[in-house]
């Protein structure tokens, strides 16, 4: 890894660049989208709507985690994508939280959320909402993986608290209760957040295997 060429609050600004990131989609449901759709609102939205949403949607999304990726490299020596050792130990609770976050899935779904998906939408509007999460997720690590490293920049060494799973429960989590205009559901994203903070540091900070293990968390 490079050395890390500007201050720690540096890592947390990144790390609410890739929030911001996700706050992309609202800015084009609320000022894109109603002229392109001549002004039919979301809860209206045919197929075609939807999956052009989702595409424009993973388009922002896709082009803020490489500039992120990108300028975290160039300008705080951090290269995210760096391979890293996953400890054996860590691999196994991480696999263990990320079953938890599965069955979580299943209490609420009352079948595997993979199963639902597909029962609700079927097989197109499927394929488009889990390419649509895939995306999500990628913002979702950065948020995870900024805000660890501005914890152990600002710690001066490294740190299992799962601080990337605090920045994550307070911002994506947080967010959930407005969005979705529900408490417990706000509450239950908020607790996934500090298990990916958690899965996080686990896997040793890897960011393709933490990936993988939250993708896996989050849409099974």
């Amino acid at each position: 890894m490079k050395r890390d060429k500007s201050s720690p609050w540096e890592f947390l600004w990144y790390a609410l660049y890739a929030f911001a990131g996700l706050g992309l989609e609202l800015v084009l449901m609320g000022g894109v989208e109603p002229a392109l759709f001549g002004g039919t609102p979301p809860s209206r939205y045919t197929a075609a709507h939807t999956l052009l949403h989702w595409g424009m949607t993973m388009a922002c999304w896709g082009l803020t985690a490489a500039l992120l990726v990108r300028q975290a490299e160039k300008k705080l020596g951090f290269s995210l994508l760096e391979a890293r050792p996953v400890p054996r130990k860590g691999a196994g609770l991480a696999i263990g939280l990320a079953a938890l976050c599965i069955l979580l899935n299943v209490l609420d779904w009352g079948t595997l959320k993979v199963i639902g998906e597909f029962q609700k939408k079927g097989p197109l509007l499927f394929a488009g909402q889990y390419l649509y999460y895939a995306f999500e997720v990628v913002l979702v690590l950065l948020i995870a993986a900024f805000g660890q490293r501005f914890w152990e920049a600002l710690r001066k060494g490294r740190s299992q608290f799962p601080f990337g799973g605090v920045v994550l429960c307070c911002t994506w989590g947080a967010i959930h209760t407005l969005s979705r205009g529900s408490l417990s559901t706000g509450l239950g994203v908020m607790a996934f957040g500090l298990m990916y903070g958690a899965i996080y540091v686990l896997l040793g900070r890897d960011a393709r295997t933490s990936y993988l293990a939250m993708l896996a968390a989050f849409v099974i």
